[in-house]
């Protein structure tokens, strides 16, 4: 559990107000879980802004979220009298058409023709899922949710992007999407709809409800409760974290993980700083 006593992040973070410094840069669910599982890669991404390798499951993600954002933006939630198998067709062809525009990518990735032909039908499933579970939940007789919202705290220079949220009705619903292989709510995942619920209460005025649509399982729909109290420590986690990434010196930000000599490009940012074609400016 976090802790809920003042720390010196917060007292450095008042003083810095009152002083009218500000933090170096925004923060968001991602980055914070990305420094807490290893100071490096945050360095690497954030600071340095060296491209992440891409990655079946990154590139696999991206194509969903993207379909499910065109099925809102398409209206395919107001169509109650289409036939549910013409609907279900027309869904699928969403996602072939994000996966189609990522031959490039997926074709760098060098994976077999069995194995790009797996992750293209699991995500197809995925696809089918989610319109399952929209179905299943009255999605037709509901309002048009906000999708894809990016929700601003300059307080904390925190910002996070929602996937769908619910506020025509009481109360407010925000809900993320994942095609994760687990159904496991993990710390990661509590650490960032907490994030999400805590920038939608200073925006909103409202405690909102938190659910995680796992899209690889049918009724993968999970509702998370959160703690006032652990909201509250999310605030003094996201101060201590600022303080502790004012630096871009890359001996302050020790790998834990392994990894990121594989997981980013390096040696080519390397060589294309020394051409100059690099300016890894601090955002």
């Amino acid at each position: 559990m976090i802790k809920l006593e003042k720390t010196k992040y917060e007292s450095k973070e008042k003083k810095d107000s009152k002083d009218g410094k500000k933090w170096k840069r925004w923060l968001s669910p991602t980055a914070i879980n990305s420094y807490l599982r290893c100071p490096r890669h945050f360095y690497l991404s954030k600071i340095k802004k060296i491209k992440q390798k891409p990655s079946i499951h990154l590139i696999r993600g991206i194509a969903v979220h993207k379909a499910v954002e065109k099925f809102y933006a398409n209206k395919m939630n107001q169509y109650p009298d289409m036939d549910y198998s013409e609907l279900r067709h027309l869904v699928i062809g969403l996602f072939k058409t994000e996966w189609e525009d990522k031959t490039d990518s997926l074709d760098s990735l060098e994976l077999t023709v069995d194995e790009l032909d797996f992750y293209n039908w699991d995500s197809q499933m995925m696809m089918l899922n989610f319109l399952d579970d929209f179905v299943r939940n009255k999605g037709f007789s509901k309002p048009d949710p906000v999708i894809e919202k990016t929700l601003f705290s300059h307080k904390y220079l925190l910002l996070a992007r929602l996937d769908k949220i619910e506020k025509q009705l009481l109360p407010h619903y925000i809900e993320d999407f994942k095609t994760s292989k687990s159904m496991e709510i993990t710390e990661e995942i509590k650490r960032q709809m907490g994030i999400c619920s805590l920038l939608y209460q200073e925006v909103y005025k409202r405690k909102p409800i938190l659910g995680v649509n796992f899209l690889k399982f049918k009724n993968g729909r999970k509702i998370i409760d959160l703690s006032d109290d652990y909201i509250e420590g999310l605030k003094h986690l996201v101060l201590e974290i600022h303080a502790k990434t004012q630096s871009e010196h890359i001996k302050d930000y020790p790998c834990k993980c392994r990894w990121c000599h594989k997981n980013f490009d390096i040696m080519k940012d390397s060589k294309d700083t020394k051409k100059g074609k690099g300016t890894n400016a601090i955002s």
